[in-house]
């Protein structure tokens, strides 16, 4: 099998293969049409087991000239579509040796602009619950034409579909709050910061933009964020999963505490939000970086976040 597939599935606490939503997102409550179909060899994988730990068989060798889906297990829920997240476990093998398979968690969006196609071909309308088997061609497997493998030879994958997110906040507007940066929402969910005047804060100051209709954020949850970080200072983006072209996981606990963790003004700031929402924190530096600072932000620095949150998981 080979090594850039581990890779690219493979998902520790908060370091995953995501991608932000540069196109239209949001969830399908009805139809939803695949981009890929079953073919000859995605029917030949069968699946027994627990999510993330079933026992693959298929008919080996396998060979594809594009990526197939078979689902295996219905789901239930809306549909993921173009710039949606989604989470769950996989199992992966390669195509010509069942005994190959390894085991993975996953978090990954629907954008071929960044994840590889054979990816965003297999779990485009997949639901909360499914089972989906796939089989890949190396071609599709890579998001880089330059590194795809000649020829047919594809890998099997089975994904069990835990949660599936949109790839930006969805809930209802909120009034704006005096003496707050001004944030403007382009369609694609992409926030714009314009900083005022005056007087830089010297407090911690949050307030809910999009009020969201999800589970309330706990402490030590593993958020599913899209989130813009600016220096109030010199109005400079040090941090952005927009930017970046990755939606990441972050983890509500204060990193004082736990090295995985954000910085102690925004976990103020997200516990007891909803899933859903957006939320505009502006950090002093007391609950910021400190006299610190880290890479592009200079010590003492008040800084300013937009963070969407689209999905909360409680910490394994």
């Amino acid at each position: 099998m080979r090594t850039s597939i581990a890779l690219i599935l493979s998902a520790g606490l908060l370091a995953t293969l995501s991608a932000c939503a540069s196109t239209s997102s949001g969830l399908v409550d009805g139809d939803c049409t695949p981009l890929a179909q079953p073919g000859s060899a995605s029917e030949t994988i069968t699946a027994t087991g627990d999510p993330g730990a079933a026992t693959l068989d298929f008919a080996t060798p396998l060979i594809a000239k594009r990526t197939e889906r078979t689902v295996l297990t219905a789901g239930t829920g809306p549909a993921a579509e173009v710039g949606d997240v989604i989470w769950g476990k996989a199992v992966l093998a390669s195509g010509t040796d069942t005994a190959t398979a390894q085991q993975t968690p996953f978090m990954i969006t629907l954008d071929k602009t960044v994840t590889p196609p054979g990816f965003t071909d297999a779990l485009a309308c997949a639901r909360a619950g499914d089972r989906i088997a796939a089989v890949i061609p190396g071609a599709e497997a890579t998001a880089d034409a330059a590194q795809a493998p000649a020829g047919n030879s594809a890998d099997a994958y089975v994904f069990d579909i835990t949660s599936v997110y949109p790839g930006a906040a969805t809930g209802a507007a909120e009034p704006a709050k005096a003496g707050f940066p001004s944030v403007v929402t382009a369609p694609d969910g992409r926030p714009g910061v314009t900083i005022p005047s005056g007087t830089v804060p010297t407090d911690l100051r949050y307030t809910t933009l999009k009020k969201g209709s999800g589970a309330k954020v706990i402490e030590g949850d593993v958020l599913v964020v899209q989130s813009l970080g600016i220096v109030w200072a010199d109005k400079s983006v040090f941090a952005s999963t927009w930017d970046d072209g990755m939606a990441k996981q972050i983890l509500a606990t204060d990193i004082t505490a736990d090295e995985n963790g954000v910085v102690p003004g925004l976990v103020k700031a997200l516990v007891g939000q909803t899933v859903g929402s957006q939320v505009l924190v502006v950090v002093p530096p007391s609950d910021g970086f400190g006299d610190s600072g880290t890479t592009g932000v200079p010590a003492g620095s008040t800084l300013v976040y937009v963070v969407d949150i689209l999905g909360a998981n409680p910490a394994a």
